[in-house]
């Protein structure tokens, strides 16, 4: 079986062993049988050539031939038997919210204005939008590194629990914090009298060890991959965290009407302690690795709150923020004059989906890996760049642009012809220093695209642009 599925890959892997940038998705998953990632992708050859339930490699997984699915300890990235039956209707329904967010209502005909608005108000149809959203991400992800790249070799790691919406995985973990406080408790009766800040940030350092412990497992696995990319299009959101954390705060700590100040405390508190530990394990053994991280879909100012993954504590992370066309900041990204590096369109992008279809998605989700994507590009012009270096690359080439002075670190876009130029300068033995000054004097910044506008949105529209983002 394992041969069987993978017999069809085996000319196109062939045929690109030359490329030599190693990238690594971290996810919710990638089917890398579809016809836009099967010629990047990356087989373990003893694994894929091996006894099928074997560790053949001796990694300690069986059958990992393009990675390993750790949200289900299995070796099976995408389960293609759950696509739903109404597929189309729902990869339908999604090009035309995009559209939407990229052009505007009047870009639409009536009956797509039909289709749109009947489906939007369907709940149950919605929650398989949600559904889809989280089944086909990992593998829109990796189609956004892939397309017009011929630098990179990929696998990937299943890390987000596939049909989890992002306010259903937030109350779990509010959830599951309230059940390791009640279980450490000495005093039962004590539930009625308000828990202390120290109380709870001891009871969030417990629970971020045994979430460090837990993750021990999958950072391996991500130093046997050795990448030189990585991306992570995943994380908290923190107006979800506030709703659920105040609720907790009334019902199980005690706290009587707590202001907005106490509750961001708290939450400030769980995701430093309980979550950003997990993630500085996570990226333990990617030392000289881009890690690109999508900086959240809340539309929130990231710079007085802590989210995770993108306030661990590493120096080879790059947050990206998303744009409209490069026109505007998308106003569903987060954003940060301290804690956003750099922003790339991340609105109405076209990419893979499960069972060779192709999708839009909108989302800071969409912008990490476009900025993946040129950072592997970089490296394959030169690969003696390092991590830090070609972060410096992509923030000091961008286009500067006004609306986005005090919204991230760069204050521009990435711009793909100076990184280039810059990688190639550097080869030919120039200072990363130098090969920025020459090409921000060489090349000048990017035209917008020609004809595009940025659509009047009313309430309604900007609602609905708000919720289509992953």
């Amino acid at each position: 079986m394992k041969r069987s599925i993978f017999l069809t890959l085996m000319i196109a892997v062939c045929i690109i062993s030359w490329s030599e940038v190693p990238v690594l998705v971290i996810d919710s998953g990638t089917d890398f049988t579809h016809s836009l990632l099967a010629p990047i992708a990356n087989p373990t050859l003893s694994e894929l050539n091996g006894i099928e339930g074997s560790d053949d490699d001796s990694n300690g997984y069986v059958d990992d031939v393009y990675g390993w699915n750790f949200a289900e300890n299995s070796n099976i990235l995408v389960h293609l038997e759950n696509i739903p039956a109404n597929y189309a209707d729902i990869v339908k329904f999604m090009r035309l919210m995009g559209k939407l967010q990229l052009s505007g209502m009047d870009s639409l005909s009536q009956d797509e204005k039909m289709f749109l608005y009947t489906n939007y108000q369907n709940k149950e149809f919605l929650a398989w939008v949600q559904y889809i959203g989280g089944f086909a991400h990992g593998t829109h992800v990796a189609g956004i590194i892939t397309k017009d790249n011929p630098y990179i070799k990929m696998k990937a790691i299943a890390h987000i629990p596939v049909g989890n919406t992002p306010a259903k995985e937030i109350a779990e973990e509010v959830s599951m914090a309230v059940r390791y406080f009640r279980s450490t408790k000495r005093d039962a009766e004590a539930a009625t009298e308000q828990v202390t800040m120290d109380q709870l940030i001891d009871y969030f350092k417990s629970m971020g060890a045994q979430y460090a412990q837990a993750m021990e497992k999958e950072a391996e696995y991500v130093g046997q991959v050795n990448p030189r990319v990585v991306n992570c299009s995943f994380g908290t959101e923190n107006k979800m965290l506030l709703e659920n954390f105040k609720k907790m705060m009334v019902d199980e700590w005690g706290f009587v009407d707590p202001t907005d100040e106490q509750v961001q405390e708290v939450v400030n508190n769980f995701v430093k302690y309980a979550f950003l530990p997990r993630d500085k394990v996570l990226f333990s053994k990617a030392e000289d690795v881009l890690v690109c991280i999508a900086a959240g879909n809340s539309s929130e100012d990231l710079d007085n709150i802590t989210t995770s993954p993108n306030d661990v504590d590493i120096p080879n992370k790059l947050v990206v923020a998303a744009t409209s066309q490069d026109m505007e900041l998308a106003s569903f990204s987060c954003y940060g004059e301290t804690k956003v590096d750099i922003a790339v369109p991340g609105v109405n992008i076209l990419s893979s989906y499960p069972g060779e279809q192709m999708g839009v998605m909108s989302g800071t989700s969409q912008a990490a890996p476009y900025a993946a994507k040129i950072a592997s590009m970089v490296i394959g012009v030169n690969p003696n760049l390092t991590a830090l270096e070609t972060k410096k690359i992509l923030i000091e080439t961008v286009d500067k642009k006004d609306w986005l002075r005090d919204k991230v670190i760069s204050s521009g876009v990435i711009n793909v012809k100076r990184a280039m130029q810059a990688a190639r300068y550097t080869k030919e033995k120039m200072t990363v220093d130098a090969a920025i000054a020459k090409v921000n004097e060489e090349i000048s910044e990017k035209p917008v695209k020609r004809n595009a506008i940025l659509p009047k949105f009313n309430e309604q529209e900007r609602e609905m642009y708000n919720w289509f983002a992953f």
